[in-house]
């Protein structure tokens, strides 16, 4: 295969996992992602609620592969009902409530059917519902904290600097869905929290992967640079000797006399204009009598 090809190939993967990624992370992709490699690791859930056929990891590349694939006939399938992106993601955030709702029913009919608590089984239904949209809510909410940084860019650096902190939060935000989707996945095993926990796990470990490719976002350089720039001032201040006035005294209005006795007398002298004293004793004895 010659670079052409190479390129040309590249280039259509490249095209197609651009069409898929909003609605991998708005959307229902994530979700089909997820089930796509749970079956895949674990074998499909047959009526008895056993799993059957899993692979488990013999062939990890394939598998996401293949997940890949179902994730992108069916935002295909979904943009085609829904007539586009937009209205299909509306459609899933305007359901949600349904869905839980139907989650709870669903779960109370299982209860009861095992003879078990009927609450505790309708809060495990809508936690698995709430679950299967949990990708769409995270993905609201990782762009909408990026928010701030984009529009900081934008001020400081211009549309330039815009576009580059949106194509960093695209990138970042959708390696960690990814993640987030694996990791649900590998843990989808364990009862209730395991695909919420995997969820958290995985897109942490994707937006930290991401992270060192993209590089730090612009607030976080502002951070560093403020933070750079206050403890430039304190080893400053540190460096910089202090200078000390001895006073001689605590009290800096306390000036000890430098003249000796008799100087100190002939300057009375001649301040009181000679012998002012006559024959004073106690002047006599000061030595300002002369």
């Amino acid at each position: 295969m010659n670079i052409s090809a190479i390129g040309s190939k590249a280039y259509n993967y490249a095209k197609r996992g651009l069409a898929i990624a909003p609605d991998f992370v708005l959307g229902t992709g994530n979700e089909v992602f997820t089930k796509a490699l749970t079956d895949s690791f674990y074998g499909k859930l047959t009526k008895e609620g056993k799993r059957e056929g899993g692979q488990y990891f013999k062939n990890f590349w394939t598998q996401l592969k293949d997940a890949t694939l179902k994730t992108e006939k069916e935002n295909i399938k979904q943009r085609k009902i829904h007539k586009g992106f937009f209205k299909n993601m509306l459609h899933q955030t305007k359901t949600l409530p349904d869905r839980i709702k139907a989650g709870w029913k669903y779960g109370v009919g299982k209860a009861t059917k095992a003879g078990t608590n009927k609450v505790w089984g309708g809060i495990k239904g809508s936690i698995k519902s709430l679950g299967k949209r949990l990708p769409l809510l995270a993905g609201l909410f990782a762009i909408a904290v990026e928010i701030p940084n984009i529009w900081s860019a934008t001020k400081d650096k211009g549309i330039l600097g815009g576009v580059t902190e949106t194509a960093k939060t695209i990138t970042r935000v959708t390696t960690g869905m990814i993640g987030g989707a694996i990791g649900a996945a590998l843990l989808s095993p364990i009862p209730v929290v395991g695909p919420l926990l995997g969820s958290v796990v995985g897109y942490m470990a994707g937006d930290a992967l991401a992270s060192i490719f993209t590089g730090k976002s612009h607030t976080e350089k502002k951070m560093a640079a403020e933070e750079e720039v206050q403890q430039s001032k304190q080893t400053q201040q540190a460096q910089t000797p202090q200078q000390h006035f001895d006073t001689g005294t605590t009290n800096p209005f306390m000036m000890q006399p430098t003249m000796t006795p008799q100087e100190l007398a002939m300057l009375q002298m001649q301040l009181y204009g000679g012998n002012k004293f006559g024959n004073d004793f106690m002047a006599k004895q000061s030595g300002i009598y002369y």
